[in-house]
């Protein structure tokens, strides 16, 4: 079964999954991966109709949400594709490209335009590029100033739900699951909504006064007074894509057994739209019309073709030339005189097409090659990412407000790649293909090189790397690889795991594997006979340990928090939930939380046996993998890239959260009875001192005097262990571990 009828079957099989239930991010995810060969719109538009569609829960506050973006490398999956001349924008991920074709043998990037949501559309009209965002929520429409390409200036934005749109002069019509919308923006930074009606979609087209709406039949829109657009006719089942000009309309339909049909409608009377003409086995996932040309992106049974049809006969459309390419094409656009046409091409990024024999069009080169951000890695001012699709993408983040891209090891398209660790001058990466784990010599980041390999059970899920050893989570084993030469890794123990793990941590001589049945403790102490010596039974996704407490993200959107001073008998301190989906991955950073899924949640864990949610943030896709990086949290956002965010007070919050301060110093420590921790301030008002085991259970208690600013405590009577000492007065936590001998 081809993938893309696969994944047509899988949305139809996923209403069964959302009735009568919450559908889990964990799910949520597993059908939009397999339905990543439909067209992005459609996609959305199928989710959002089956109740699949991950929502962001209304905001808290509207201000300090506990994170700010700082800088962001959005790029993703290629969608759309449009341009002028010789100047070509491609839509990816969450930004659009802007790249100068002028010199056809050498194309130059000009700029990056980077938007909040994954971009669905972007269009050109006079020096105004308009970018329409879709996926997660929130959803806008940008407008740019691109009289200068190379440096764009935002003129303004809209947030309204759509999964697709089209211009015409500055009139911007918008299509969604819910309502077919038209706005005013004659003055961008002030746009306004002109008419409304309840015609949905995910693609379209708007011509002479008509709106083409693809849902997933033909709707016809008469949108000649934009404040009272209406229904006016129908036409067709199964629209793929739809492209209208003058007194045509172009369609491709594609049945559930994926069998392709292009039309060529009549559309002098939109009230009676009817076919002229029509081809079978030809069609694509986009449409673009170029006087009696016409040029096809898409799918097919036999493979992913570029197709050129002549529609001068319209009643007898014919096919006169096409190539293979790559990957699914999911946009194209055509300069004819420069005889170059540029496909969206998913992972491949923008592929040129040589036109000039429109008989034999041929792949000239691609550029701009992106996949899904899994996981990152950061080393100094480079950070390394994981993608899906693409291998290896290293960036340059000496400038967090401007990642950018300085070199790569693509693996064989396709790949699985989920998790990368890297040290010194060696990269380790989950690979798609055997061996599964991979090394990269990643001395010259511009020209990083496959080094050595290794045959692990699967491809790793996550990896952790300590000393000479790489720690590694499979879908059912954990395996430990002696990585003390990177370019011969060794294979030296393992152990079986339930089926699919998703991240791990190591603390000392325990590895936690966060796994969808459970929470798997692995003592490592001998490398080559790792054990299970602890289960905590409940759906975990993410997972990290800080002293004895591991922070778990995972099922009915919570965060828990389990004591795990005992390894054999992890036990439950806390849990927190959220409206939305379950959480993907959890990074504890001081007394902060922050948990990945379609929105960061952020979590005051300043007492592990009270959380408390003071905030969220919003980011363009789901969030597999979160990684801190002082002074920076790394968002890998799949579809729409990286984000870069920097920590700030919170003002959302139940009350008022407290802070950790990290200053504060204890000795002796180790200790054989008494010990002194010197604070960074002066008690004032009500201050209190505990000491707990690594139980958390409380051993004594005290309070301070007024501007003390120590405290002295004799625990000579306690059994020898590990001990924490805290501080807490109504605005700040200290605490200070103590070794008692």
């Amino acid at each position: 079964m081809d993938r893309r009828r696969f994944g047509i079957l899988l949305l139809l099989l996923g209403a069964a999954v959302a009735l009568g239930r919450d559908l889990s991010f964990q799910r949520y995810t597993a059908v939009q991966d397999s339905s990543r060969y439909l067209p992005p719109n459609m996609r959305f538009y199928e989710l959002d109709r089956l109740g699949l569609m991950p929502r962001s829960p209304a905001p808290m506050q509207a201000e300090s949400t506990g994170l700010r973006l700082v800088g962001k490398w959005g790029a993703g999956p290629s969608v759309k594709v449009t341009g002028r001349d010789s100047l070509v924008y491609l839509s990816r991920g969450s930004e659009v490209v802007a790249v100068n074709f002028a010199d056809t043998a050498n194309p130059r990037v000009l700029s990056y335009i980077e938007v909040k949501g994954l971009v669905s559309r972007s269009v050109l009209v006079g020096n105004r590029l308009y970018i329409g965002s879709t996926g997660s929520d929130p959803k806008y429409i940008d407008v740019f100033d691109v009289a200068d390409p190379a440096n764009p200036q935002r003129l303004g934005q809209l947030q309204t739900r759509l999964l697709d749109m089209d211009v015409v002069d500055s009139l911007v019509y918008t299509v969604a699951k819910d309502s077919f919308r038209v706005f005013n923006f004659a003055d961008p930074a002030h746009a306004r909504q002109l008419g409304v009606c309840h015609d949905t979609g995910y693609t379209l087209s708007v011509c002479n006064g008509y709106a083409y709406i693809a849902n997933p039949g033909l709707y016809v829109v008469d949108v000649r007074n934009p404040a009272n657009p209406h229904h006016l006719a129908s036409w067709g089942s199964s629209l793929l894509s739809v492209k209208a000009r003058g007194n045509i309309c172009c369609a491709t339909t594609c049945d559930i057994n994926n069998y392709l049909t292009f039309y060529v409608l009549d559309a002098r009377q939109p009230a009676s739209i009817a076919p002229l003409g029509s081809l079978d086995s030809c069609g694509g996932n986009d449409i673009y019309l170029s006087d009696s040309l016409v040029f096809l992106s898409g799918y097919y049974t036999g493979g992913h073709v570029f197709r050129i049809l002549d529609i001068s006969d319209s009643t007898h459309p014919t096919s006169i030339g096409s190539c293979a390419t790559t990957h699914t094409h999911f946009g194209v656009w055509a300069n004819s005189a420069a005889s170059r046409a540029y496909v969206a091409d998913d992972l491949e990024g923008l592929s040129v097409v040589d036109i000039s024999n429109l008989a034999a069009p041929r792949l000239d080169t691609t550029m701009l090659a992106a996949g899904l951000s899994e996981d990152i890695a950061v080393q100094g001012s480079m950070a390394y990412v994981a993608t899906d699709g693409c291998g290896l993408k290293i960036l340059d983040i000496t400038n967090p407000a401007r990642p950018h891209e300085v070199g790569s090891v693509d693996s064989t398209r396709d790949n699985m790649t989920q998790t990368v660790a890297v040290r010194d001058s060696f990269a380790f990466i989950g690979w798609g293909w055997r061996p599964w784990l991979r090394s990269v010599d990643v001395l010259d980041p511009a020209n990083p090189t496959k080094a050595g390999g290794v045959e692990v059970f699967s491809f790793p899920r996550d990896m952790v790397l300590h000393d000479s050893f790489l720690y590694v989570a499979e879908d059912s084993k954990f395996q430990i690889v002696n990585v003390a030469r990177p370019r011969e890794p060794v294979l030296v123990g393992s152990c079986g795991l339930p089926f699919d793990s998703h991240d791990m941590d190591l603390q000392d001589s325990l590895a936690y594997v966060a796994n969808i049945t459970s929470l798997q403790i692995v003592n490592v102490a001998r490398p080559d006979s790792p054990r299970v010596v602890g289960v905590w039974g409940g759906y975990a996704a993410g997972v990290d340990v800080v002293d004895t407490v591991a922070y778990v993200v995972g099922g009915n959107c919570a965060l828990w928090t389990l004591s795990v001073a005992n390894p054999s008998a992890p036990r439950v301190l806390d849990s927190v939930s959220w409206p939305g989906y379950d959480g993907e991955d959890v990074v504890v950073v001081g007394a902060t939380a922050y948990t990945g899924e379609n929105v960061i949640h952020i979590i005051d864990v300043s007492d592990p046996d009270d959380l408390r949610v003071t905030g969220m943030a919003s980011v363009p896709n789901w969030t597999p993998r979160l990684c801190y990086a002082a002074p920076y949290l790394y968002a890998c956002c799949a579809e729409g890239g990286v984000c870069v965010m920097e920590t700030v007070p919170s003002g959302i919050a139940e009350r008022k959260p407290s802070g950790t301060v990290s200053a504060a110093r204890v000795y002796p420590s180790p200790t054989r009875g008494r010990v002194m921790v010197e604070l960074p301030f002066r008690a004032e008002g009500r201050c209190e001192w505990r000491i707990r085991d690594v139980a958390g259970r409380e051993m004594c208690h005290g309070t301070l005097a007024s501007r003390q600013t120590r405290v002295n405590v004799n625990i000579g009577d306690k059994p020898a262990g590990v001990y924490m000492v805290e501080v807490k007065t109504q605005t700040t936590v200290v605490r200070v571990r103590v070794v008692k001998l």
